[in-house]
């Protein structure tokens, strides 16, 4: 017996309209030009300002729409200057960052009032600035760059609920919250294909973490162009896997135990404090420059009975995200089939295994697709079966 099945691919088009369309209630008119004669010869002045003034109300109906259309994709392209606070992945204004375990900090710390400590046995790409020209640069920075975020208007009309995740899916766009929120499960960005496409998530008070959420960037979102923004401290509970630039307004900021971040922590006052986590730049380093996320051992395959089980080995990774097992049957259409973890960073051999349950008769093709916390992917071998 042979098992098919149908994937349903919606795609959204953003269509610019005819002109005439534009104008709703366009009218097809039989013109007696021996009655304009008439009129222009009885009512020269009067005439030509009446149709003057048609002709500007038409102009300005359809100067409206397209302004009207065109607005909301500018506003979801506005991103939040950082100045001199991009400098750093970890810093506060006024505080002390601390650490507790073994992390990885791609990127340089900074505080212009506190100590750093407790980063003795962590990895740290960056520098560590205190008290100097560098922070008291980003002091003003990060302000501003809050100020601009919280200055943006919305585009979700009412407000946001307090709680994002639970497999919620958001495209480019401000999201409001008056209060403290959060996030618990998983929440989808989808930059529906324009990497440009920002997303600003807004709290008025905390912003705090369920264990294990996740934010995945799908379709060109760039943890660069997301930003979480809390009037107040936040909190990012154990497991979590956070993408985006966090900016506290006078709170402090800590990461519970084995937090993955691809972004930044930056605060106008308050602590910042790290717990077996790894905090990275979301902007990756020259391609030239950065090592390969994954040593490949092994990608193999077998049948059993109508399942085909995928399997792999890795014997290193670094900052990996998670793998994806993608679908063909001619080679040149993919489709995913499913997503496994990846390890993080790690420097022993890991195995890992997916099933695919719908295994069609036909000759299958399979590839692996590995993305990094920075959105970064890279395609292994090929199997067929």
């Amino acid at each position: 017996m042979k098992l098919s099945k149908t994937n349903k691919i919606i795609k959204n088009e953003n269509r610019v309209t005819d002109l005439n369309e534009l104008v709703v209630c366009k009218q097809t008119t039989t013109i007696n030009h021996s009655e304009i004669g008439n009129k222009e010869r009885s009512f020269p002045f009067q005439y030509i300002v009446h149709q003057w003034k048609t002709n500007i109300r038409v102009l300005q109906t359809v100067g409206v729409l397209l302004i009207s259309m065109f607005i909301p994709m500018l506003s979801f392209s506005q991103s939040i200057d950082l100045g001199k606070a991009e400098n750093f992945v970890l810093f506060t204004s006024n505080g002390a960052i601390d650490n507790t375990g073994s992390s990885f900090v791609d990127g340089s710390m900074g505080t212009d009032v506190g100590a750093v400590t407790g980063f003795e046995t962590s990895t740290v790409t960056g520098s560590t600035e205190i008290a100097n020209a560098a922070t008291e640069e980003a002091i003003d920075d990060v302000q501003s760059a809050y100020d601009q975020g919280a200055a943006m208007t919305a585009t979700l009309s009412p407000d946001h609920a307090p709680t994002f995740g639970s497999d919620e899916t958001l495209l480019a766009g401000v999201y409001n919250v008056d209060a403290a929120g959060s996030l618990e499960g998983t929440l989808y960005l989808d930059a529906e294909g324009n990497p440009s496409s920002v997303f600003v998530l807004r709290f008025g008070g905390a912003f705090s973490t369920g264990a294990s959420s996740k934010v995945i960037l799908i379709n060109g979102a760039k943890a660069v162009n997301v930003f979480w923004l809390a009037a107040g401290a936040v909190s990012l509970a154990a497991n979590t896997d956070m993408k985006g630039i966090i900016l506290s307004l006078t709170g402090a900021v800590s990461m519970g135990a084995n937090v993955q971040l691809v972004g930044r922590m930056l605060t106008t006052n308050g602590a910042i404090s790290l717990n077996k986590g790894s905090v990275s730049s979301p902007k990756a380093a020259p391609a030239a420059n950065r090592p390969l996320p994954i040593n490949m051992l092994s990608f193999t395959g077998f049948r059993d009975n109508q399942n085909i089980i995928l399997e792999w080995s890795t014997a290193s990774e670094t900052n990996n995200d998670y793998f994806t097992v993608e679908q063909s049957f001619d080679g040149k259409i993919w489709s995913p089939i499913g997503n496994v973890d990846g390890a993080g960073n790690s420097t022993s051999q890991i195995d890992h295994s997916i099933t695919d349950r719908n295994h069609s008769e036909e000759i299958t093709y399979y590839r692996l697709k590995q993305t990094d916390f920075n959105g970064n992917y890279t395609y292994e071998v090929c199997n067929q079966y």
